[in-house]
């Protein structure tokens, strides 16, 4: 049995799927307008990443591999994505309505998040076996909520700073994605 800590924090931190290979990084800079919002929507995309992929890995081996269907995949998982979406927006909707009234109209852009579809097809490739691929399940969607918070972060605080008007909205934040994305190669190896 290998140790699954390594897959858990290199998941998070060194292979952060939207800090270090800028997948979704769009949706993720500019998704909520405040922390509430911009923690709802992590939060969501965290949930649906992981339950999306854990999903998407039974289906693939318990039916479309046993029944040599292995050409729909790509149709399953976006199916997979898709109705995991709408039961997440579904419940913001019933248990949390007035946040659900802030960020209704972003929560459906989840379904067509790159980083999602992203995970799944990565397992999927690398044919995990059921641990790793949960614990890679766990670990992705906590370092695109850990994403979703940093980018929170650095959007509020360039909305009160002096920035060049060259550099406003999205530039700033590709050059903060790229101090990030060095700063996290750095611990590239450690694990």
């Amino acid at each position: 049995m290998e140790n699954l800590f390594p897959i858990l924090l290199g998941t998070i931190v060194i292979n952060n799927l939207a800090l270090t290979k800028l997948v979704s990084i769009g949706q993720v800079a500019n998704f909520g307008d405040n922390e509430d919002q911009t923690l709802c929507i992590g939060l969501s995309a965290a949930v649906i990443m992981a339950v999306s992929n854990i999903l998407s890995y039974v289906a693939f081996t318990f039916v479309l591999e046993p029944l040599n269907a292995g050409v729909l995949n790509l149709l399953v998982y976006m199916l997979i994505v898709l109705l995991t979406t709408m039961a997440v927006t579904g419940y913001i909707r019933s248990k949390k309505p007035e946040m659900h009234g802030a960020v209704g109209k972003v929560l459906p852009l989840l379904a067509v998040n790159s980083a999602i579809l992203y995970l799944i097809l990565d397992v999927m490739s690398q044919g995990m076996e059921f641990l790793p691929m949960l614990i890679t399940s766990i670990g992705a969607p906590i370092g695109l909520l850990f994403a979703f918070i940093l980018y929170g972060a650095v959007r509020e605080r360039l909305a009160i700073a002096d920035t060049p008007k060259a550099f406003r909205g999205l530039p700033i934040l590709l050059i903060y994605a790229a101090l990030a994305l060095m700063a996290l190669s750095g611990l590239n190896g450690i694990i």
